[in-house]
């Protein structure tokens, strides 16, 4: 339990960067969530194909359809998040982005049965958080990129739910190498449907690229995906609140980006959820065995 945690933890401390990588490039949003997953599936897909091979030919068909659908999902969920760090400030975007536990929560009791009083009250103090930062934030921000950054948040609340039903089955490599593939496949038809350039781009905007497919694409979700197969779905959308925190204390330094005493509140209130999540279930609750 406590390894799910601290890889959960460092997870989304490389998800963090995300958002401070997509401002330090140039580029249409379809190209860089593109080039982000393209990289990452090239990075990854190897090292599955070496140790997971026989478990990625034993998937049936139904799961396959159902991971490339995970796949299609989290391509949509990157494609509104980058354009909404184009659209609007960073903290706005991370913290919208991550607006989520309340329908992570919804979604996991019904279909998964999972959750209690106790992950609920700690989602909603995280979504008290959000609230006060969003309201200290209103009218700074471009509504367009609002907006799309809780469509992303929507969608990863979805892409949560499904991690988690097939994190319980199926072991980490091969699930990161069928929803990688099809995220990446997604965001590419994206780019040709809408004729956005794939080539060429500046050496810089190439590393930042490799970058983000290597942090917070490649480390973040790798360590994001082996939790899900040990924690609840509403504990690991709490933490993820944490993303913003980490996001908006850069946004200070590499952009000037100073928040107002109540998104310093609204950062407390986020860590009071966090810890009251990891805290009650941590002891409630055993983990299933991991594979």
């Amino acid at each position: 339990m406590r390894r799910a945690y601290m890889a959960l933890v460092i997870g989304v401390f490389c998800f963090s960067f995300s958002s401070i990588l997509i401002r330090m490039v140039d580029a249409p949003a379809p190209a860089i969530a593109a080039y982000r997953m393209i990289l990452v599936s090239l990075l990854i897909a190897p090292i599955a194909l070496a140790k997971s091979r026989r478990q990625i030919a034993r998937v049936s068909r139904n799961d396959t359809w159902f991971l490339i659908a995970t796949g299609v999902v989290l391509a949509v969920h990157f494609l509104l998040f980058v354009t909404a760090v184009q659209n609007t400030s960073v903290a706005n975007a991370t913290v919208l982005i991550n607006s989520h536990p309340i329908i992570v929560a919804v979604l996991a009791f019904v279909l998964l049965r999972e959750g209690d009083r106790f992950t609920a009250a700690g989602a909603m103090l995280g979504m008290l958080g959000i609230m006060v930062i969003s309201l200290a934030d209103y009218g700074s921000g471009n509504l367009y990129g609002d907006v799309l950054a809780f469509g992303g948040a929507v969608m990863e609340a979805i892409y949560i739910i499904m991690t988690r039903f097939m994190r319980r089955k199926i072991d980490l490599l091969t699930f990161l190498f069928f929803v990688n593939t099809a995220t990446a496949v997604t965001l590419v038809g994206v780019c040709l449907v809408g004729n956005v350039p794939l080539w060429p781009y500046s050496n810089h905007d190439m590393a930042v690229f490799l970058a983000m497919a290597i942090i917070p694409a490649g480390i973040g979700y790798s360590l994001y995906n082996y939790s899900m197969r040990w924690l609840m779905a509403p504990q690991v959308s709490v933490i993820q609140l944490g993303e913003a925190v980490f996001a908006s204390i850069m946004a200070i330094f590499l952009f000037s980006e100073v928040p107002s005493p109540f998104v310093l509140l609204g950062a407390l209130l986020i860590l009071g959820g966090i810890l009251l999540v990891v805290h009650v279930n941590g002891r409630k609750r055993a983990a299933p065995n991991a594979r």
